[in-house]
């Protein structure tokens, strides 16, 4: 516990105030990342099939219970596992 003190003076300065206990710290250098091409934008490919092979696909799909493009996934798995 701190002993009272006794003012002399009004004008006394107060006492320092301590400072909290700064944890030295050693500066760690980021991990290099491989730096980046600069990226191209990409737009999206569009694809404009032909009126019957739309109707075909839309067919194909009714009858699998499916919509167009769960269908059109499932097509695309089936053509990766033959080999394409």
């Amino acid at each position: 516990m701190p002993k009272p003190r006794q003012l002399f003076h009004e004008t006394e300065a107060p006492p320092p105030v301590p400072q909290a206990a700064q944890i030295a710290t050693v500066p760690v250098a980021a991990p290099a990342r491989p730096k980046r091409q600069v990226e191209e934008k990409r737009e999206p490919l569009q694809v404009r099939w032909p009126a019957a092979d739309v109707k075909a696909l839309k067919r194909a799909a009714l009858e699998a219970d499916q919509t167009a493009s769960d269908f059109m996934l499932a097509c695309f798995h089936a053509s990766m596992k033959n080999g394409g």
